[in-house]
């Protein structure tokens, strides 16, 4: 199970209300642009990168394009696409993700994603698995 959807939930709302704020006008989609599904996938404790996923749905008949991400988690978030050439997959880092008029793009394993970079702090793994809950007589019970 992938549960880092409050963090990365956290990430993105930040960075949309943030994008979608009024800081520049021309660039306030009024609600036309649903964010849906974000995750970041459990990585190993010792890993410096990570990956984001989301979809981003444009319902306005204007293009969107994200030329920033900020985390209030991670020292930086970088926008990369992978490319396959000569049956080798290589990530490249862009500019922009464009988001265009009445269409969605899915960033995704092995195609446009957000290289999180730097975690700040240990996360805490929620998954079900690994939850304990606390008994009124202070015993554990593992669920």
């Amino acid at each position: 199970m992938r549960i880092y959807a409050l963090l990365l939930l956290s990430t993105f709302t930040i960075t949309s209300m943030a994008f979608m704020s009024g800081i520049d006008p021309s660039r306030d989609t009024q609600g036309e642009l649903d964010i849906i599904g974000a995750t970041i996938p459990l990585a190993p404790a010792n890993a410096s990168v990570n990956a984001g996923y989301v979809k981003f749905t444009n319902t306005s008949d204007k293009d969107v394009e994200f030329h920033r991400f900020t985390s209030p988690v991670y020292d930086s978030v970088e926008m990369h696409v992978t490319e396959n050439k000569s049956g080798s997959a290589k990530m490249k880092q862009v500019k922009k993700i464009l988001v265009p008029a009445n269409s969605s793009i899915e960033l995704k394993p092995g195609g446009a994603h957000l290289m999180l970079i730097m975690l700040k702090f240990t996360v805490v793994d929620l998954r079900q698995d690994n939850a304990k809950t606390h008994n009124h007589d202070n015993g554990h019970h593992n669920h």
